[in-house]
Formats: C-alpha cells, structure tokens, sequence
C-alpha cells in the first residue's frame, strides 16, 4: 500500500493526518470577497474538475458474480488472492494463482467444492494464511452479498458513486505556497490572491484526504465495493494480520493522472455546491499583478480581520 493511500486509510479511521497549513489559490471574481468576509469555501460540483475522467465510474457486477448460479467468478477470487500476494513468495503466488484458474468453469466461475480438493496443497504454498477460514469465507461470500443489509448498503454506494460527479462536491487545496503554474492557472496570471489555512484544528479536516496520482485508476463500482467486502473479509479471518486497505470506494474521488502529481493537492469533501465553514486564515498572499482596487479592498479586510496579507 503506498504512502498517500495509508494516510487515507488512516483519516478514515482516526481522523485527520496531514499538513499544518494547506493553500488555496483564487481569482478575484464576484465571490473573492463574500467568501472571505462570510468566511466559507464552496465544494465544486466533481464534473467541473481539471481532468474530464476523474470521478468516472462504471458498473458492472457480472464480471465478478455469476447472477444466474450466484458463484464467484475468477475475477473476484483473483482479488482475493493478490490480497495474499505480499505474504507468500512471487514464485509461490503464481502457483496458487495457477490452481485457481485451475478449478474455474469456462465460465470463468470457480467450483467451490473443489477449493477442498487443494487446500492442502494451498496451505503448503502459504503456511501461515488461515485457508480453511478463506475456503470458507469464499464459498459464502455471494450469499453474503445478496443479505438485505449489506445489498442496501451496495445499493447506497453505487448509486453515490454513479452520480458522483453531480452530487460530490470538492474542495481543492494544495501543500504548496509558491507555485508558479497555481499563479498561473487559478490566480488569473498573479493577478488573484493565495490564502493559506490553518486545518490542524479544522472540524472538518476528517474529511480532508490527499489526492493519490497513478497512470491507471479503478472506475468501476463494483470492483471498488467487492475489493473493500473482501478486505474486510480477509482482516476478519486472518487476525488482523493482513493490512486492509478501506479506501477502495474512495479512491474514485481521489486519484488524478499523473501529469497532476506537481499539484500535491488535498481534498476537501462533502455535497456539491455547498457552502461550509472555512478554516482558521493564517496568511494572505497578493499575486503580482494584482489590481489597486482589489489590492486596497484586501488590505482593508486583512486589517479589519487581524489578518497577515503579504504582497508577492
């Protein structure tokens, strides 16, 4: 699991876990000053982000269950089994891989009675995992999936996530102060303004996660969903000694192209379009370019505010 991703993990379970002060570059148009005078940031509707694909998912439940004998087909088992990868050796993992593939229909589906027939050849390959549980657990997991609340649970997450880049809302901020492109690009060529926050004690930093950059990002729900029920599976069974990764879903909202990556952007999340209380102001920074009438309103507000404004 690399590094971005155990600190999203960890936000989701202990809260937030990041930089002291993050930054936000801005324009001054119509709502420069409602928002620092009101003192709120506004969560932008995911469909108006800088890369068209983000937040693009897609469905498709048939490519891991077979609907019509509610078995799991290889796909699924294969992510269970990479989920065991790091624990064993590659030569050895490559012959519990062959094995499965071994005992699949040409459906692709697995015969979960025969996981009996190799489970001693199983737990030769990786001594120290608990197969018998896994075998179990295996078997179930399609009726698992099909129980009233955890299908309603299913049903919530894939219906967010579909409509994800109408209702998500994102606010963007980033560790860096002096970025020359930020200027550029979201301080409307220096003539804008940074403001750089204070999220250390924020109420709302648990909602705060890094963005993670990758040339391949996860889209479809259903591998999301299955990959985070099989996660928690194998945390289950295997005493915690397998390290589960809870940001699956997630990721859908927090990865970007790697083209992105100089941004080293943070996330705020919540309901687009919505307006929520914005952290404590630390500094304010003035683009070179900035116009004397914005500069004289700035100035104004920082010394009504107590605020540093600092000119570039």
């Amino acid at each position: 699991m690399d590094d971005k991703l155990k600190i999203i993990n960890y936000i989701i379970d202990k809260g937030y876990k990041g930089p002291k002060t993050l930054y936000k570059y801005r324009p001054f148009d119509n709502y420069a000053f409602d928002m620092l005078e009101n003192n709120y940031v506004f969560l932008c509707a995911a469909k108006n982000l800088d890369d068209p694909s983000e937040c693009d998912v897609s469905i498709d439940i048939k490519k891991f269950i077979d609907l019509e004998t509610n078995n799991l087909k290889r796909t699924a088992v294969l992510l269970i089994i990479d989920r065991i990868k790091p624990y064993t050796t590659d030569e050895n993992y490559e012959l519990i891989k062959s094995m499965i593939m071994n005992i699949s229909r040409k459906d692709g589906t697995i015969y979960p009675n025969r996981l009996l027939d190799i489970i001693f050849d199983l737990k030769d390959l990786a001594p120290e995992f608990d197969w018998d549980n896994f075998v179990n657990w295996l078997r179930e997991i399609p009726e698992k999936l099909n129980e009233p609340g955890i299908k309603k649970q299913f049903e919530d997450l894939i219906r967010i996530a579909y409509y994800a880049k109408e209702k998500l809302g994102i606010c963007s901020f980033s560790e860096l102060k002096e970025e020359k492109q930020f200027w550029k690009d979201y301080a409307d060529n220096e003539s804008g303004y940074c403001i750089e926050y204070d999220v250390s004690c924020y109420e709302l930093n648990k909602n705060i996660f890094p963005v993670s950059y990758t040339d391949e990002r996860i889209t479809d729900i259903i591998q999301s969903l299955v990959e985070n029920f099989i996660a928690q599976m194998i945390y289950g069974f295997s005493y915690g000694k397998i390290e589960i990764d809870k940001s699956q879903y997630l990721r859908l909202f927090l990865t970007k192209n790697t083209k992105w990556s100089y941004q080293k952007e943070w996330r705020l999340l919540g309901d687009a379009n919505e307006k929520v209380y914005a952290p404590k102001i630390l500094n304010i920074y003035l683009g070179k370019n900035v116009k004397d009438e914005n500069k004289l309103k700035m100035i104004e507000y920082c010394k009504k505010n107590k605020i540093n404004l600092i000119q570039r």
